[in-house]
């Protein structure tokens, strides 16, 4: 996870853009990867779209992301209405051949 967060801070620096909030977010779908599936691997993608930066995550596994209700003293499972709230949108399809892409459209920034 820390490589992956490091790349995008990377990436998003070199197009002078702050970082803070994709770290965040990569950081939150490849942990569910590695939490919630078994794909071996995950391949992060940032997009600079017409509605803004878009980070993907790939992975092998076709089982599609779910936001869960959670209780006030649950452990686990605040991941993705964490990502929902950070976002502007955030979705998941299937890939072709399987497995899935999950997306997120940061929000933009102030300034």
């Amino acid at each position: 996870m820390k490589t992956a967060r490091d790349w995008v801070g990377e990436m998003l620096g070199t197009w002078g853009r702050d970082a803070y909030v994709a770290k965040v977010v990569v950081s939150e779908l490849v942990t569910n990867v590695v939490r919630h599936t078994d794909s071996e691997t995950a391949t992060v993608r940032l997009l600079l779209a017409d509605r803004g930066i878009v980070v993907e995550v790939i992975d092998g596994c076709d089982a599609m992301p779910e936001a869960r209700d959670v209780g006030v003293l649950s452990e686990d499972g605040r991941g993705l209405a964490m990502l929902g709230a950070l976002v502007k949108d955030w979705g998941a399809q299937p890939v072709a051949g399987g497995g899935k892409v999950v997306w997120a459209l940061l929000p933009e920034e102030d300034g």
